[in-house]
C-alpha cells in the first residue's frame, strides 16, 4: 500500500475553512477507493494542514486523480479550495505491515520519523515495528502505522502512532522508557538509525476505505 501525504499550507487565519472544505468533499473524490484523513498541526509550522490517502499501489492513484480532475463537481470544489490554501507539497510512503484508519477525530498522531544508517533500513522497519507494539502493549498508543520512503530523501523509516492527548503520551511513554525492554530496543535502535523528528498532529476528519 501507498500513503499519499499532502502537506498543504492555510492562509493566515482560514484554517477552519478549508478542514470544513476538506470534510466535504466532491461526490467524485469522496467516493474514490480510499482511505483518507485530515490532521492539523500541534508542533511545527502553524496553518498546516496534512491530507493522508492510502491506496493499493501509485496507478490506482494515478487513475483516481485523472478522473477527479476531469469531473464537474471537483473543478467547483477547487475553486474554493484556491481561497484558503497558499501552497504545499506532495509525499509519499511505502506502509510496511498493516495499515488501520485513525479511531476517530479529535485523538492525536504522534509521527516520529528516523533517518537510518545507510542500507539499513530494513532494520529500522522491524525496531519501529517491536517499538509500535511496545506502545501498544503498555497503553502508550494505538494503531501504529510504520512506513518508509517511496519519494525524497532515501533511508528513511517513520512510526505514526495515536494517542488520546499529549498529556498521556508524555507521562506513559515516560514510564515504558524504564523498562528494561525498552532500554534494550534503544540501544539497537542508536546502532540502526543517525537522526530524527518528533511531529505531533490532531486528526480533524477520517473516512475509511469504501
Amino acid at each position: 500500500m501507498i500513503q499519499v501525504r499532502d502537506v498543504l499550507q492555510a492562509r493566515f487565519g482560514k484554517i477552519d475553512q478549508a478542514i470544513d472544505l476538506f470534510r466535504h468533499l466532491p461526490a467524485s473524490y469522496a467516493a474514490a477507493p480510499m482511505h483518507f484523513s485530515v490532521l492539523t498541526d500541534i508542533s511545527g509550522e502553524m496553518y498546516t494542514i496534512i491530507n493522508e490517502s492510502v491506496v493499493s499501489d501509485l496507478g490506482e492513484w494515478e487513475r483516481m486523480q485523472t478522473q477527479q480532475f476531469a469531473a464537474p463537481d471537483f473543478a467547483a470544489w477547487f475553486k474554493q479550495f484556491q481561497l484558503f490554501i497558499e501552497g504545499g507539497r506532495r509525499e509519499y510512503y511505502h506502509v510496511e505491515g498493516d495499515y488501520q484508519d485513525w479511531s476517530r477525530a479529535g485523538v492525536i498522531v504522534v509521527r516520529e520519523s528516523y533517518r537510518a544508517h545507510k542500507w539499513q533500513i530494513q532494520q529500522a522497519v522491524s525496531l519501529l515495528q517491536r517499538y509500535g507494539a511496545l506502545l501498544a502493549d503498555r497503553a502508550v498508543g494505538q494503531r501504529p502505522r510504520i512506513l518508509t520512503d517511496a519519494s525524497g530523501e532515501m533511508f528513511r523509516a517513520v512510526i505514526e502512532i495515536e494517542t488520546e492527548s499529549l498529556a498521556a503520551w508524555e507521562a506513559q511513554r515516560r514510564e515504558l522508557f524504564k523498562g528494561p525492554e525498552f532500554q534494550v530496543w534503544f540501544v539497537q535502535l542508536v546502532n540502526a538509525v543517525e537522526a530524527g523528528t518528533h511531529d505531533f498532529f490532531r486528526v480533524e476528519h477520517t473516512a475509511p476505505s469504501h
